[in-house]
Parts: C-alpha cells; structure tokens; sequence
C-alpha cells in the first residue's frame, strides 16, 4: 500500500504496511518513524543513506 503525502512542503510517497486499509482517493492520518525511514533519489530512484 503507497500513501502520497506533504512533509516539509514536498509531496512524500509512503509505502505502508499491506494491512493499513487504505483505499484509493482516501484521506487518513499518517505518522512517520523517521529511525526506520529510507530515502531514494526520485530521479535515480537509487537509496540514498
């Protein structure tokens, strides 16, 4: 499951656990444990450490 979102003013694609529920076209809240997040160049789509 991908959730698009804003953070710091960029629009953030999140990948959420398969059970999150989330259907197309809904709104929910999201937080974010930034320990475990992963970043990639959007460009490259290479991680980025």
């Amino acid at each position: 499951t991908f959730a698009v979102t804003k953070l710091g003013g960029k629009s953030v694609v999140a990948r959420l656990r398969a059970d999150a529920g989330i259907a197309p076209g809904q709104n929910t809240r999201l937080a974010f444990n930034l320990d475990k997040a992963v970043f990639f160049d959007p460009e490259t789509q290479a991680r980025i450490a």
